[in-house]
């Protein structure tokens, strides 16, 4: 389970910013502002999303392939 203190910071700890953000999902800032206040799981999938996505990218994602 992967858990962050605020949206934001999340985005910040990705080094994405809130216009890059939403620039990937075609919305406007204000549009993501909207969701992050509204704290439903939609944007939680979303952030997850972009964790798993640009995580990895970065290296800053632990994958687990001990499958033998």
């Amino acid at each position: 389970m992967i858990k962050y203190k605020c949206i934001k910071c999340e985005f910040k700890r990705l080094g994405l910013t809130n216009i890059q953000v939403a620039t990937i999902l075609d919305i406007s800032v204000q549009n993501l502002d909207y969701l992050i206040k509204q704290d439903k799981a939609r944007i939680h999938w979303i952030t997850l999303g972009l964790i798993n996505y640009y995580g990895e990218i970065n290296g800053t994602t632990q994958t687990h392939s001990s499958r033998v």
